[in-house]
């Protein structure tokens, strides 16, 4: 059971790779293996670090307190991934645009100020995934690939840590993510390549803060 648990804590936190993948593959952008590689190390890295400190934390209370806040903080971060999605098909809309696929202008204009010029790149390619590709070469090179990553990696974060509090085993669950972020990001090049996937996208951009909520609620009970 909690290996099937684990499986779908690692689909929810990599689908956006597997849309980001769909975006490259009607973009005609290539992502090598190597490249495919870095970013699922990327993810695993990510899982592992924040499940650590969620497991510190842990140390603190009972288990099944532990467990419980885990399921809380994923119910949390669910609604909050919600939340994102439904305001992003809104802003969309109204933009006239399909979500991902949207052919409305990128402006230049930075999303934040900061002075970590490598922070500022992570968070213009969260925004839009077509940013890592710096040199418009219509490849993802390896270093491209460490801020593809690394970007990819920051839904992570949270989700790792209320993982590590609902008891889910660190090791397993890192190694797993990050597979399956290789295997979603292939299977979405592959599939932007040959399908029109605009529809389905308004649809699947929910699944993720869905699977969440309802993998925090099992673990409240």
């Amino acid at each position: 059971m909690e290996i099937f648990s684990i499986l779908v804590l690692a689909f929810a936190t990599s689908l956006d790779s597997m849309m980001t993948g769909v975006t490259y593959g009607l973009r005609k952008i290539k992502i090598p293996i190597s490249s495919l590689l870095i970013i699922g190390v990327a993810s695993t890295i990510s899982v592992s670090t924040s499940m650590v400190l969620g497991g510190l934390a842990a140390k603190f209370l009972s288990t099944e307190l532990a467990e419980i806040v885990g399921g809380l903080i994923l119910i949390v971060i669910g609604f909050w991934i919600l939340y994102q999605s439904i305001k992003k098909i809104l802003v969309d809309q109204a933009l006239g645009s399909e979500i991902v696929f949207s052919d409305h202008v990128i402006e230049d204009e930075p999303i934040f100020k900061f002075r970590i010029k490598s922070l500022e790149i992570v968070i213009k390619i969260l925004n839009e995934p077509i940013r890592a590709d710096f040199d418009y070469s219509g490849e993802i090179s390896m270093i491209e690939a460490v801020f593809l990553g690394l970007a990819l990696a920051l839904d992570a974060l949270g989700v790792g840590f209320g993982a590590a509090m609902a008891s889910y085993d660190p090791f397993l669950t890192s190694i797993t993510v990050g597979v399956v972020t290789f295997i979603c990001l292939s299977a979405g090049l592959y599939l932007g390549k040959r399908l029109d996937l605009e529809r389905m996208n308004n649809k699947t951009i929910l699944l993720p803060g869905i699977v969440l909520i309802i993998l925090g609620i099992f673990k409240l009970f």
